[in-house]
């Protein structure tokens, strides 16, 4: 607890609540809004004064105190605060920092992580998430602004002129938002189609409901035991839909209302889930995140391309670099522009921005960890709007006759087939998380001396990047190409056969990812089997010959 202090990761602080400076608490929090208070004058000025700051929380243990805490810190220099005076969705503090011309946000969070963390994610001027360098000039700050003004006392900010609650209003602007991205002429009166939503505890229920409503969707039909914030999460083990455990309150509750389509937001609502109801086999079809990102950049295309006859090479759609790439394949047929980033949204908003700024014009983007970005008004993940798109995508496919599964058939078939396995090992001990990826780019103690192939040379790595160390086989200089970051583990390969495998480290658990995806060209959809084949059994290869789970003591998600 006391081992160093909380450093910024994923666009800021994360962890559990308890005393500590490795910890999050009043004091921690405290100095941080103090550090990004001093630090933010010294980029914005008096500017900052006048533009002021948007602050949002969830509805975990200690969101809304650490909110108000932070307004503290502010008020206290005369800076206009926007304080949400409820729970509200992370994007809407994005949304808002672009619609109020702020200097920046803060969300109070700890996303889908288990209710004795919390966290706190820090959006710039542009409405993204903070990068380098601005993450380490806030350390910087914090370091130097230790000493906690006498701000304990928070129940005077509602007192304040300076403070203004933008919650009616945003949500007056969010949804004109949505209206103009609905897809023209769609009879949604028409629709059978009942849509069971879960806000998993979270925040998302009221505003989805909002939308639905504005948008003239069906009424959702609520999961009732997951309905309000509670920050316990009673009913799930972990409050991340992502997870199929967490899903089944909303599956029985599906069942009981003839409802097919299951919508899941993750407790600060910038995430979704989707899930199906099969129609020839008993159960759900739960769609991956790359398959509903496929979905999505699909509809996206196929939206523009009717508003506007064509699409054009200044349209850009973004994935990460672990997530599927269909958007790729779909960028190459459709004369459009691909962009690859780095994990995490905080890499492809930033990049949305500058490719705005430089004319072209982002339609989607989208992670393989169920984040979806459906235009560039909010340069964030957004589950609000990605639940409207789906839902608008499966309500026009149902005047087709045609469902979300058969949808998705038709997209791989169009650009190929994009057969992927993701999942996770968890591992409490970092030394030994460290001593794995060591293992891996150090055969026989020599540097760059990664494995060549796997399984006894049946397949052969065609080329290795190491976005830890900066290296990387396939450029004439060995230096990647994306940004290099040694506070985090992460080595693709690329195989002879067109496997890309990833192997990394989460930034807020200690968790080592794997993603693996094995592509054909829409030419070789008949070897869909074999294809599905050729992928399991690398996949087992690199899981026993690269992180040897027995001998590391992992432990995998399915125990």
């Amino acid at each position: 607890m006391f081992d160093g202090r909380l450093s910024f990761g994923t666009a800021g602080l994360r962890a559990e609540m308890s005393p500590g400076f490795k910890r999050m608490n009043d004091l921690v929090v405290v100095q941080s809004a103090q550090g990004l208070l001093y630090y933010m004058f010294s980029v914005f000025g008096d500017s900052l004064k006048t533009s002021g700051i948007i602050i949002g929380y969830d509805g975990r243990y200690n969101s809304r105190r650490f909110a108000e805490l932070t307004s503290k810190v502010f008020l206290k220099h005369s800076v206009k605060v926007y304080l949400m005076n409820e729970v509200c969705p992370t994007p809407f503090v994005a949304f808002g920092i672009k619609l109020y011309k702020c200097c920046g946000g803060v969300m109070v969070t700890a996303s889908h992580n288990p209710k004795n963390d919390n966290g706190y994610k820090v959006f710039w001027k542009n409405g993204a998430q903070i990068i380098s360098p601005i993450d380490k000039n806030i350390e910087k700050s914090i370091t130097e602004h230790l000493e906690p003004e006498d701000i304990w006392n928070t129940e005077d900010i509602y007192n304040n002129k300076l403070l203004i609650n933008p919650l009616i209003d945003l949500l007056k602007h969010y949804n004109n938002y949505i209206d103009k991205m609905l897809f023209p002429n769609l009879d949604k009166k028409k629709t059978d189609i009942i849509f069971t939503y879960t806000p998993m505890h979270g925040v998302g229920y009221p505003y989805i409901k909002d939308v639905f409503e504005n948008a003239k969707f069906n009424p959702v039909v609520v999961v009732e035991e997951q309905k309000d914030p509670n920050p316990e999460f009673p009913t799930v083990p972990f409050p991340n839909p992502e997870e199929g455990s967490a899903l089944k309150l909303a599956m029985e509750t599906a069942n009981n209302n003839h409802s097919r389509i299951i919508l899941a937001n993750d407790p600060d609502a910038d995430r979704l889930a989707v899930a199906e109801r099969r129609m020839k086999k008993k159960g759900w079809k739960i769609f991956t995140g790359n398959e509903v990102g496929a979905l999505l950049g699909w509809w996206l295309i196929h939206s523009y391309k009717t508003l506007h006859g064509k699409t054009h090479p200044k349209l850009v759609i973004m994935s990460s670099t672990v997530s599927s790439a269909i958007l790729k394949s779909m960028a190459e047929i459709e004369g459009i522009r691909f962009e690859e980033t780095l994990t995490g949204f905080k890499w492809m908003g930033n990049r949305a921005e500058q490719l705005s700024a430089e004319g072209y014009t982002v339609i989607y983007a989208f992670e393989e960890s169920i984040g979806y970005m459906c235009s560039s008004e909010v340069l964030d993940k957004d589950g609000i709007s990605a639940a409207v798109k789906i839902s608008e995508l499966a309500i026009y496919l149902e005047s087709i006759n045609n469902t979300l599964s058969s949808a998705l058939k038709f997209v791989y078939e169009l650009y190929g087939w994009h057969l992927s396995i993701n999942s996770y090992f968890m591992c409490y001990d970092s030394l030994m998380i460290k001593k794995i990826f060591e293992s891996i780019r150090q055969n026989n103690n020599q540097p760059n001396n990664y494995p060549k192939s796997i399984l006894g040379g049946q397949y052969s790595i065609k080329s290795v990047r190491d976005l830890t160390t900066g290296y990387d086989s396939s450029t004439i200089d060995h230096k990647p190409v994306l940004p290099v970051s040694t506070s985090s583990q992460m080595i693709t390969f690329h195989f002879d056969n067109g496997l890309i495998a990833t192997l990394r480290t989460s930034g807020t658990e200690p968790k080592i990812k794997y993603y693996a995806e094995l592509c054909s060209g829409p030419e070789n959809s008949s070897d869909l089997k074999k294809l599905k084949s050729i992928l399991k059994e690398m996949v087992k290869g690199i899981i026993e010959e690269f992180l040897k789970p027995e001998e590391n003591f992992l432990i995998s998600c399915d125990k």
